[in-house]
């Protein structure tokens, strides 16, 4: 499986000479009603950071409901990928002792925000302002050991949403990116930081907030893994089947409110890399909530991988709310 600098690749993407004006055009276009009465009623948008093909339209549908539904702030929730962060895979690792698993979660528990100077983060559109962090509560932390350095999971859509204030004539929307870490005590199983956070976050809403997450909900086949007794399907079978599997998986967390049900399939049937802020849009909801898949679809990365096929990504775009 060839190795991908993701951060580089994604901006390679942006940069390109037609993307701009490929998304402008989207921008432009007619908004997605579901998606401004999600906002209205203070639901949370779930979008994806694959390849951009895939999820440039879905996320500048979220940013242009964004700026017509009037937002004055954006709390964004992002993943924080564990691959390249040793403490994260020392926390996940069943075979480690406790005490060194405990140590491990302390580093990676919680969520994360940048620590950007006040001009706001580089973009390939422009900065784009970013609200101050509000570390008064200690559930935030803000990343000064370069935990987030290499982290892209809302770069796409930080980049789309400065453009957006271009192409629609409107000053840009300050976003707070805040970085999902583990969420689930490794040890203990506990959600008291997704609760911790969910609190936390809901504190600080006002009438003119969005909660927007992002999540590629679905890692599936070469490279990624296939569970045992998953049944492999080709073309349309196979992206039904992975459809059922994550709407099964987001109603035991938000209609049913079994946390650790949706964590266990979200992390060893699905490789779904939105398992620890699932736990906290589930929290900062409340009990027995809906949810609507507006879009799913499933991204092909065997070329860019090098790998045989199936090897997918779903890029799903949720209105949780």
């Amino acid at each position: 499986m060839k190795r991908v600098a993701w951060k580089d690749y994604y901006r390679e993407e942006l940069v390109r000479p037609s993307v701009r004006t490929c998304l402008a055009d989207r921008l432009a276009e007619a908004p997605n009603g579901r998606l401004l009465d999600a906002f209205a009623r203070g639901a949370v948008v779930s979008f994806p950071h694959t390849r951009l093909d895939a999820a440039g339209p879905i996320d500048a549908e979220v940013v242009a409901s964004l700026y017509r539904t009037g937002i004055k702030r954006i709390f964004a929730l992002g993943v924080l990928h564990s691959g390249a962060i040793p403490a994260y895979s020392v926390a996940l690792d069943e075979s480690a002792a406790d005490v060194e698993r405990t140590e491990a979660f302390r580093v990676v528990e919680g969520t994360f925000a940048v620590d950007a100077n006040s001009a706001g983060l580089e973009t390939p559109f422009g900065l784009q302002p970013v609200a101050v962090p509000d570390e008064t509560a200690g559930i935030l932390r803000v990343d000064r050991a370069g935990l987030l350095r290499d982290e892209f999971s809302l770069d796409t859509f930080l980049a789309i949403l400065r453009l957006g204030s271009d192409v629609l004539g409107r000053p840009p929307i300050p976003v707070e990116p805040l970085f999902v870490g583990m969420t689930r005590h490794a040890v203990t199983g506990a959600f008291d930081v997704a609760r911790s956070t969910a609190h936390w976050l809901r504190a600080r809403l006002s009438p003119a907030t969005a909660v927007v997450a992002t999540g590629d909900l679905v890692h599936f086949g070469s490279g990624y893994g296939i569970p045992s007794g998953f049944p492999i399907a080709d073309g349309g079978g196979l992206e039904r089947r992975l459809r059922i599997e994550v709407s099964e998986t987001l109603s035991l967390a938000l209609r049913d409110g079994d946390l650790e049900g949706a964590y266990r399939r979200s992390k060893d049937v699905l490789r779904n890399d939105q398992r620890e802020i699932l736990p906290v849009i589930a929290e900062f909801l409340g009990r027995a909530s809906r949810f609507e898949i507006v879009r799913f679809d499933v991204t092909d990365y065997a070329d860019l991988l090098e790998v045989s096929r199936p090897c997918v990504v779903a890029s799903a775009l949720v209105v949780y709310g």
